[in-house]
């Protein structure tokens, strides 16, 4: 072995832990959809950094940093949100408005009702997917 293969072997250990996950609910067709990214940056992260993109080409394309989840609360709901193209998403109590008309986002106060669920981001069958729902909160649980 080489030097630098030497040198390299610890830096490839430090990085073999590291995951990013991507997941999309596709509203009409590739061009409209929310799309979640989870990445854990390194083996010994406790938590995931969690990112929304919200997309509807051509008119907008943008992504949002939500807070980082723990690696075992890392489930994203979606909602409807009452208005074309307004959804809800919730993540563990942290409750978000993200608009695909302008790709807006915000931190909204839970709802006084929880709206219709849509579906849920999670892990299934070791893999983030997004799982429509009607037990999609049953699944969050």
């Amino acid at each position: 072995m080489t030097r630098l293969t030497l040198l390299m072997l610890p830096l490839a250990a430090l990085l073999a832990g590291c995951e990013i996950d991507n997941a999309a609910y596709m509203i009409e067709n590739k061009e409209h959809a929310l799309i979640l990214n989870r990445e854990k940056p390194y083996f010994w992260s406790s938590e995931y950094k969690l990112a929304i993109v919200v997309s509807r080409m051509p008119t907008c394309q943008r992504r949002h940093v939500m807070k980082p989840a723990r690696l075992t609360a890392a489930n994203v709901s979606v909602f409807d949100g009452g208005e074309p193209n307004r959804y809800l998403l919730r993540q563990g109590s942290r409750w978000y408005a993200v608009n695909t008309t302008d790709c807006a986002f915000a931190v909204v106060e839970k709802p006084a009702e929880v709206p219709e669920a849509i579906g849920v981001f999670r892990r299934k069958d070791d893999v983030l997917t997004f799982v429509k729902s009607t037990t999609a909160e049953a699944e969050q649980r």
